[in-house]
């Protein structure tokens, strides 16, 4: 496979990556599954109560309804609790806005030219990075209040799948990044180090090389 393929490729694969560590990063923010406390006595129907916490959600098992999070925290004067909160859940939203731009660079140099995929890796790379250091400060908060706060004092809260979720998310950005730098060190200086005519002669049909060849053999 010619340099410039394997460039055009790893940016194709690039999207892909970045396409799932968005919907893994949606579905963190979307679903109320940050913590998760199960506890006894249980309910009439002798389950456990589960309650569950989520960036903008609070789900009980004995209402069976979810409202919104952390309002009624905020009401009651808890501010360092809810100041905590609502900027972890601002900075999941701040990463996935990030990551829009990352789309549409891929999606920009897929279909640019040569020049502008030599160089596009930097400011893919960067934003990645960004990426994953406004994950790891969210998660890393809402880790911190789990073992700090004291609203989250009970042993039985647990960090639940939309942490999970989150977690996967900047685990695919951070590998994407890692893999975006190797290739703009070590495969673009190759890319860039073929002359353009070259890479339009590579790109031309196989006949058309052989008459561009007889004709300048006759001159």
């Amino acid at each position: 496979m010619r340099i410039n393929d394997r460039l055009l490729l790893f940016y194709l694969v690039s999207s892909a990556a970045v396409a799932i560590a968005i919907a893994l990063t949606v579905t963190s923010i979307a679903t109320p599954h940050w913590l998760t406390s199960v506890s006894y006595p249980e309910d009439e129907d002798g389950n456990p109560v589960r309650i569950t916490y989520g960036l903008h959600q609070k789900c009980s098992s004995v209402t069976g309804q979810c409202v919104r999070f952390p309002d009624q925290e905020c009401a009651h004067g808890d501010r360092q609790f809810c100041t905590s909160w609502r900027t972890a859940s601002f900075m999941m939203w701040m990463s996935l806005v990030l990551l829009g731009p990352v789309v549409v660079s891929y999606v920009t140099l897929i279909f640019s030219t040569r020049q502008k995929r030599e160089t596009g890796w930097k400011l893919i790379g960067l934003l990645l990075i960004c990426t994953v250091v406004v994950q790891v400060v969210a998660m890393a908060s809402v880790v911190y209040m789990l073992g700090h706060d004291d609203n989250l004092r009970d042993r039985s809260w647990q960090l639940g799948p939309s942490w999970a979720a989150a977690t996967l998310s900047w685990i695919v950005v951070f590998a994407t990044f890692v893999a975006t730098v190797v290739v703009g060190v070590k495969t673009v200086p190759e890319y860039s180090a073929i002359p353009l005519y070259m890479a339009e002669l590579g790109r031309r049909p196989q006949s058309s090389r052989r008459s561009s060849v007889s004709s300048n053999w006759l001159m």
